[in-house]
């Protein structure tokens, strides 16, 4: 089913939609075909600590539409197809994905960095664990993907280190949560700001990042990181 005026009209001035049950039908043996590909290619994971998590556990296997069928064959999906063909527009391409279990939560970010600024582009996240409002769910600043606004550029020098900067921590800042179900589909502008409270459960999430018809794919040798932090 293609995006309402309304939805479209959502995403371009929020940076975010969520779509309810969009693959509520293949959900279960997605999320087997998750958990199967996570063992078969133990060897590719990489075991990430870093401060944007506080250093607490993060699994990540790149590139995962490469390594499962079942989630590549999501790229031909038709309602996969019509949320990225709706924002981007026909030409649209595959820019990575990752497949990913946290152990922790994500401080502000956004994941542009290796994209240019200018890059048109959307970011689909399918939560494979339910997450809920107050505890571990999706949190964004709706419109601050407008990276050249006033607003943007001075939440860039303070929301890294909100502690520091504010004083509120993850949870404390003024932001819409967005509550999952499996089968959800998380649909953001990779320049929003977003985060990830921590509520002492595992979560696990696959995604993929699409640029348009205009996106030039770095120099041979290069790749474009897919889920990395501003």
């Amino acid at each position: 089913m293609a995006l309402s005026k309304q939805q479209l009209n959502t995403f371009n001035l929020f940076g975010y939609l969520k779509i309810p049950n969009a693959l509520a039908n293949e959900i279960s043996s997605i999320t087997a075909a998750f958990d199967r590909t996570f063992k078969e290619h133990s060897s590719d994971v990489v075991a990430w600590d870093h401060v944007v998590h506080a250093n607490m556990p993060r699994k990540i296997l790149p590139q995962i539409a490469d390594k499962c069928p079942e989630i590549r064959a999501l790229l031909k999906h038709g309602e996969i197809v019509n949320i990225v063909t709706d924002i981007l527009g026909d030409g649209y391409q595959l820019i990575g994905s990752d497949a990913n279990i946290y152990e922790c939560g994500t401080r502000w970010h956004t994941d542009i960095i290796g994209l240019p600024y200018n890059c048109k582009n959307v970011k689909l996240i399918f939560y494979l664990d339910p997450s809920k409002v107050n505890e571990d769910c999706f949190r964004v600043l709706p419109g601050s993907h407008f990276h050249t606004d006033k607003f943007a550029k001075q939440l860039k020098q303070h929301i890294r280190e909100p502690k520091i900067n504010l004083d509120l921590d993850v949870s404390g800042i003024p932001c819409q949560q967005v509550s999952t179900q499996p089968g959800d589909v998380v649909v953001f502008d990779a320049r929003i700001w977003h985060a990830v409270d921590y509520a002492g459960r595992r979560r696990r999430a696959f995604s993929f990042l699409f640029g348009d018809k205009n996106y030039q794919p770095p120099a041979e040798g290069n790749t474009h990181p897919v889920q990395v932090y501003d």
